[in-house]
């Protein structure tokens, strides 16, 4: 069954904070003023800047100022104390979670958009499907070849055989390094809990990622939805090529392949998708409580939006395209 493509269409509507219990008018002063440090995690790096300019050019007179780090190394900075204020794709994992128990840590914690992890070819490769079973085989080394691989499309099999030959039909795989929260969330879901393969050539970052798979007729990657989109609503780079997944469940059922777009995001039918997370230890009302409340309130999420990802916080109506 073919699933049609989806658009995006957000209803901007007023500006709510009622998650910090008052008017705004009341908290302005202290909200829209002076300067907030925070780490980003690296995979939300291309949304980061547009989002910190509309807040500025709406709030003269704040400041953020933006450190990009692994999504490992912000948290552990945070958990440290080393700062109040992180921006995750993804979240805690157990060990983080029994520290913050352990430790009683007081923080706030905000779901601010959806992102999505794509694993990439180079354009001229002519693998377009693949099952979840295919990428766990791929990138722990029991596939080596692209024609190991038999997907339920003949015509894929048959171009793959064709094109792919000699060295260009050797697997050539790049994963993100182990402190990005990709390298653990792919690990922990694709691969279930197994090993890459150990000749998996690590990118210390998403840029390099991008350039080695467009370099490499015959690599593979993994990247989100925030670096691979072109900064516009429903535009991809293509320069490189998102997989369409047919995720496979233990007890057998399997889904449709399904290709990665803002509506199917939205829609949860894409398989590998996480949040964007805020944490932040700054509990009273600060510059902090007007930073999250833009994330959250309609310009943020329009930004979100028009930036590639999805936003979480407005009322979202999906547009079929026959």
């Amino acid at each position: 069954m073919n699933i049609s493509k989806f658009s995006l269409t957000v209803f901007l509507s007023c500006l709510m904070i009622g998650s910090f219990g008052c008017e705004f008018g009341q908290i302005k002063s202290k909200a829209t003023i002076g300067e907030l440090s925070i780490i980003a995690d690296e995979n939300i790096m291309p949304v980061i800047p547009a989002l910190v300019s509309e807040f500025e050019r709406l709030n003269p007179e704040a400041k953020i100022k933006v450190s990009y780090k692994p999504s490992r190394i912000a948290i552990t900075d945070f958990l440290n104390k080393d700062t109040r204020f992180i921006m995750l794709a993804g979240d805690f994992n157990s060990e983080d979670r029994k520290y913050i128990e352990e430790y009683k840590l007081e923080m706030q914690r905000y779901e601010v958009a959806s992102d999505a992890v794509a694993f990439i070819v180079n354009p001229e490769n002519p693998v377009i499907r693949l099952t979840s079973d295919d990428l766990k085989k791929i990138f722990t080394g029991e596939y080596t070849k692209w024609t190991d691989i038999s997907v339920q499309d003949k015509e894929q099999n048959e171009n793959v055989k064709s094109v792919m030959k000699a060295k260009e039909n050797e697997i050539k795989v790049y994963i993100q390094r182990p402190n990005s929260g990709t390298y653990g969330y792919v690990k922990d879901t694709v691969l279930a809990g197994m090993e890459y393969l150990k000749t998996a050539q690590i990118c210390s970052t998403s840029t390099q990622m991008l350039e080695m798979i467009r370099e490499n007729k015959n690599a593979v990657g993994i990247s989100n939805l925030c670096w691979i989109s072109k900064g516009n609503q429903d535009s991809l780079d293509t320069s490189v090529r998102a997989v369409r997944i047919s995720r496979i469940y233990p007890g057998g059922r399997q889904d449709d392949f399904i290709e990665l777009h803002q509506g199917l995001v939205y829609a949860r039918k894409y398989p590998y998708i996480r949040k964007v997370v805020v944490y932040t230890t700054i509990l009273d009302i600060q510059l902090s409580t007007g930073w999250i409340t833009f994330l959250l309130g309609k310009d943020g999420q329009k930004v979100f939006l028009e930036k590639g990802m999805v936003p979480v916080n407005q009322p979202v109506r999906l547009i079929q395209i026959e």
